[in-house]
């Protein structure tokens, strides 16, 4: 797409490259209401009928933009993720890129060269180069990527030449856009794509609901919630980490606050029965934390962030957790989370209660009034997200740590009781 060229503009629910049709046909002017809205659409440029596209995939709602890009013979060459991360600006939070060896090589053919490219808008990222597909080996570097292609204007409605400019197309500007007044004749259809997601909470409530059951390869039955004692927070701000660490970033505290006081945190577990030796045995597991912040139900969640963490970069199933390594998590408040934990990692007999039945530590300093509640992390070791829950009102109800032993199960509802 060089040159003073005319490139026609269509609408639609994204793009069908086994048919070179746009799919899901919508006319410019919906297409124009669904941007205004946030709701998702896609822009199809093409040079009357040659296999050369490019597609934008446009949901403002979620703060997304991504561009496909297809070759001559019609296979995708080219991906770009974009986040709004400003009202003007858009972020490359990724892009792929593929070189295929033959003309006759298939799309995504397992043999062609592959380079990914993840950036963060602190200016740091990874670039993955794999010359020979899933025939050869990796190579993993810093991405050295200029900011002028970290950061690209936010392309008002119908001016897409800014498109062609993101994917370094020569003369984009000598193009000749033409908008079709109305949409193709093609039907509705359902859209082939959709914005990036982080991972969403499951079941957070039920994992603490004596008597909830779930279904994985085993059946769990939740058992009542495990009472780890109050956790002191003068500060309001809570902390979630791995206390065998050293000073790391968690210790700075989730940017949510909540009233300074003392808060309940609990166990969740559950277990199931097992045949080992010819005997039955109930296999027990921790599942999840929570520190209790009021009574009132929980209505929404949202993931508890640290500083210079955006939901919005988040990538599908992508989240945001603290790392473990001991087998072992816990609470504590941000003015003394790091000496504190300090004390549980160098000398657990100073100042460390033990509950030899539950794994359950806390570590007091009674000149602050601050503690650290630690439990055992689950599974081991891993990365964990914490939820914050709201009521109606938006004001916090808890944090859970999930640790996501159930978080693919399916709910399977309550046991029955005599």
């Amino acid at each position: 797409m060089t040159g003073r060229q005319i490139v026609d503009v269509a609408y639609g629910e994204g793009w069908d490259s086994g048919r070179g049709a746009v799919l899901g046909p919508i006319d410019p002017s919906a297409a124009a209401a669904r941007n205004a809205a946030g709701l998702p659409y896609a822009v199809v440029l093409r040079q009357g009928s040659s296999p050369e596209v490019i597609v934008a995939h446009v949901a403002w709602g979620s703060h997304y933009l991504g561009l496909w890009a297809y070759d001559a013979h019609g296979r995708r060459f080219l991906e770009m993720d974009l986040r709004r991360l400003d009202t003007d600006r858009l972020f490359l939070r990724h892009q792929r890129s593929w070189a295929y060896a033959t003309e006759a090589a298939p799309e995504f053919a397992s043999d062609a060269g592959r380079v990914a490219i993840a950036l963060r808008p602190d200016g740091r990222g990874t670039r993955i180069v794999e010359p020979k597909g899933d025939k050869g080996g990796s190579l993993h570097t810093t991405a050295e990527v200029p900011e002028e292609r970290r950061w690209f204007p936010v392309p008002a409605f119908g001016q897409w030449r800014g498109l062609l400019a993101m994917l370094d197309f020569p003369d984009a500007d000598g193009c000749e856009l033409r908008e079709a007044t109305q949409a193709p004749r093609g039907g509705s259809a359902r859209p082939n794509w959709s914005a990036p997601r982080g991972m969403r909470p499951r079941h957070l409530d039920e994992l603490f609901t004596a008597g909830t059951r779930f279904t994985t390869d085993e059946v769990y039955t939740v058992w009542d919630p495990i009472e780890a004692g109050k956790l002191h927070l003068p500060s309001g701000r809570l902390v979630a980490r791995d206390p065998t660490y050293g000073d790391c970033a968690e210790d700075a505290g989730f940017t949510v606050r909540v009233p300074p006081g003392s808060y309940p945190v609990q166990l969740a577990s559950a277990g199931y029965t097992a045949e080992y030796g010819g005997r039955t045995l109930i296999i027990d597991e921790y599942t999840a934390a929570r520190v209790l912040i009021s009574g009132r139900p929980t209505v929404s969640w949202e993931p508890a962030l640290l500083d210079g963490q955006d939901e919005r970069l988040l990538r599908d199933g992508e989240f945001y957790g603290f790392g473990v390594d001991s087998g072992t998590c816990s609470f504590a408040d941000a003015t003394m989370a790091g000496e504190l934990a300090g004390r549980f990692r160098d000398d657990p007999a100073a100042g460390v209660r033990q509950d030899g039945d539950t794994g359950i530590s806390t570590v007091d300093d009674p000149a602050t009034g601050t503690n650290l509640i630690a439990c055992p992390s689950g599974r081991g070791d891993g990365s964990y997200p914490v939820w914050t829950g709201r009521d109606a009102a938006g004001e916090i109800t808890c944090f859970v740590a999930d640790m996501l032993v159930l978080h693919g199960a399916t709910l399977s509802g309550p046991t029955r009781t005599s």
